[in-house]
């Protein structure tokens, strides 16, 4: 569930964009009080130890190593692994007590140590390519519509609007708009009630909704708004008349969702609810021994349902149909080192169930990104430090049966930070990771070093054990990771600090990955895209001759949305062989990779974008760009515009012959034979 919103910058993971817009607590509380994975500071000492894989070695630019692992009991993690799961409800409650008064007076301003935040941006072996738009449906039936583009195929993510051909069921101003569809024009048969809507899920006749809510609470010394999320499942079989069938509420926010064929996962992150009055702070800005003294007595004084977070399960007439703890305390587990208090958890439920058949796994830490196959579900946190040393990602892994139950795998450790979910993926049974290592070197003379680095992971004995590792990439020149791609046994990885590298590696011996092709250009891509076997487009920015980025200083003339088309047929001498390029502004993939959309059948890619204009405002454009992509290179087919001022365009989708745009405030249909408006629809 992708917001969840990340769609960073609402165009790029609206899942886990939303996420990070908790603020944080004025008052410095204990509140269940921003239930989202950007709240947590966790000190330096502790992010260090945060590596919750035991026994990973990693080292720059190659390195391996081995780990022991511990055992321990609980009947979702019967593997034995790097973390380490509770027994009973009383030993939950005993590691709260033990961690928390500590960490949460450190949190407050009253420790020394330097704290580092958790916050976001942040099975069975598949060997299934990356995915280009398609369902487990498409990949044996052609389908006259098009599709989410997700990151694998058969795995379905949440998106602010599906179709099934016949209707649309579209998000715009945060409300869910189910519209009727009939030789390209549309009709607005109903909107659901849900408010703070994020995303959805289209499974036959279901919509699954994913919205979150603002709860309300004041106590004596503290205010407290703190999240939840809700789901929301409608039988949508007639569009006029939409059925509720159940609701169900869950403290904290959903980092992000995955439906393979009906089977939904969703992976929350919630923090505890721990009453306790507003720290008070002494003149030298620390908190006061007094104040401290009643954290700590305030913690003493919990229960474990202070900690672990609930739900409230209700039907389609507002019935309650159960409710309690999210996570069962045999279900849950810690790492060796403590990383937090939030709770991260992992529900699995059936699209034609009422939300009642979750199975749900949890452990104590923090989680930002989730990368899915059709059976495993990866959870990362990044640990920042603020000491110069490079931050650290941790990586938990955990399966889902097709019975709907989770269990947890394993946890390994990489260096650096990752861009997005495409910075990991799976692919015969190994776990590739791309991430950037920044670090701060020297005394007298300090200078920040980065690099892009790919590692190779692979579960065994209940871990997550580090098999190979090369980096190096973009060093030379300081250069960031931009953007990703696996393509079975190839990775694609786009640097970018002063020119464009575009590194083609080799995966095949997964303990010994290597780069094999490298090629420089100016600008960069911030997305990439198969097209076929031997075609790669980049979406992105152009730059000047010299390679420098594009800046508020840079002309605009000289500097644009820029589409590239690489042959990658030989893996050592990638080429570009054309572009487009644009003016000044940005396509929405750059930031949001479910904005784009490659539509097959035609072998047309549609890309919404928006164009700034002069500073007259001429030149300004909002709508699709639509390319075709050939061994001859890149060729514009048209531009369509919105026809009003209806703002931004976010996506595109393809329905028979007519091509569909949506805004935050508009659906506009148009031909894709002429290019010629059909309809428009205020939502």
């Amino acid at each position: 569930m992708s917001d969840f919103d990340s769609r960073a910058r609402k165009a790029a993971d609206a899942v886990r964009q939303q996420i990070a817009e908790n603020a944080s607590d004025s008052e410095k509380g204990i509140r269940r009080a921003q239930r989202s994975p950007a709240r947590v500071a966790i000190p330096s000492a502790v992010a260090a130890a945060v590596a919750l894989i035991v026994g990973v070695v990693v080292v720059l630019p190659h390195g391996g190593g081995e780990g022991t692992s511990s055992a321990g009991p609980g009947a979702a993690y019967a593997v034995p692994g790097a973390l380490q799961p509770f027994d009973t409800c009383d030993t939950v409650l005993q590691y709260f007590k033990d961690q928390a008064p500590e960490y949460l007076i450190e949190r407050a301003g009253g420790g020394d140590r330097v704290a580092t935040d958790t916050g976001s941006g942040a099975a069975e072996q598949r060997t299934a390519k990356d995915s280009s738009n398609t369902t487990p449906e498409s990949a044996s039936t052609p389908q006259d519509y098009s599709t989410t583009n997700v990151q694998e195929a058969g795995v379905d993510e949440p998106d602010i609007v599906k179709t099934d051909g016949k209707r649309i069921v579209a998000v715009a101003q945060a409300r869910v708009h189910l519209v009727g569809l009939d030789g390209g024009k549309m009709t607005l048969r109903k909107t659901l009630p849900d408010t703070m809507v994020r995303s959805v899920f289209l499974s036959g006749d279901r919509v699954l909704v994913f919205s979150g809510q603002t709860a309300q609470s004041s106590e004596p010394g503290l205010r407290w708004a703190g999240q939840r999320a809700v789901l929301t499942m409608y039988d949508i079989s007639d569009l006029s008349d939409p059925r509720l069938i159940a609701k169900l509420t869950i403290d904290g926010n959903v980092l992000d969702a995955r439906l393979v064929g009906t089977q939904v996962r969703v992976v929350t992150i919630s923090s505890p609810d721990v009453n306790a009055p507003a720290p008070v702070y002494a003149p030298d800005g620390g908190i006061t021994e007094k104040s401290k003294e009643e954290l700590r007595a305030a913690v003493a004084s919990t229960h474990v349902d202070d900690w672990i977070p609930t739900y409230a399960l209700q039907d389609g007439a507002g019935g309650e149909v159960s409710k309690g703890r999210l996570v069962e305390c045999a279900n849950l587990a810690h790492p060796e080192t403590f990383s937090g208090l939030d709770t991260v958890a992992v529900s699995a439920f059936d699209m034609g169930s009422a939300l009642q058949s979750r199975q749900t796994v949890g452990l104590i830490a923090g989680g930002q990104q989730i990368y899915a196959t059709d059976t495993s579900t990866y959870v990362s946190t990044t640990d920042w430090t603020r000491d110069g040393s490079a931050a650290k990602t941790s990586l938990h892994k955990f399966v889902t049966a097709s019975s709907g139950a989770s269990t947890y795998q394993g946890s390994g450790e990489i260096p650096g930070t990752l861009l997005n979910q495409y910075a990991m993926s799976e692919y015969d049974g190994v776990l590739r990771v791309a991430s950037t290592v920044s670090e701060r070197r020297g005394w007298t003379n300090p200078r920040q070093l980065t690099q892009g680095a790919v590692t190779t992971l692979q579960e065994q004995d209940g871990a997550l054990r580090q098999l190979g590792q090369v980096g190096g990439l973009g060093q030379q020149d300081n250069e960031s990771i931009k953007a990703v791609r696996f393509i079975e046994d190839r990775g694609y990885v786009v640097t970018f600090r002063s020119t464009d590298p575009l590194y083609v590696l080799d995966l095949r011996n997964a303990a010994a990955p290597k780069v094999v092709g490298e090629l420089k250009i100016p600008g960069y891509s911030g997305y990439l895209h198969p097209i076929g076997e031997n075609l790669l487009l980049g979406v992105g920015q152009s730059g000047l001759d010299s390679g420098i980025a594009p800046s508020p200083t840079t002309r605009r003339s000289q500097v644009g949305v820029q589409f590239s088309l690489f042959d990658i047929s030989d893996p050592a001498a990638p080429r570009r062989i054309d572009t487009q390029t644009y003016g000044g502004g940005a396509a929405a993939a750059e930031f949001d990779p479910k904005a784009f959309l490659y539509w097959e059948p035609r072998n047309l890619i549609i890309a919404p974008t928006n164009l700034h204009g002069d500073y007259r405002g001429k030149g300004a454009f909002s709508g699709l760009v639509l390319l075709r992509a050939d061994a001859d290179g890149l060729k514009e087919l048209g531009r369509l515009a919105t026809s009003k001022a209806y703002g931004t365009v976010n996506r595109s989708l393809v329905v028979g012959d007519t091509v569909y745009m949506l805004t935050d405030h508009a659906l506009q249909a148009n031909s894709l034979d002429t290019h010629r408006e059909i309809d428009q629809l205020t939502l």
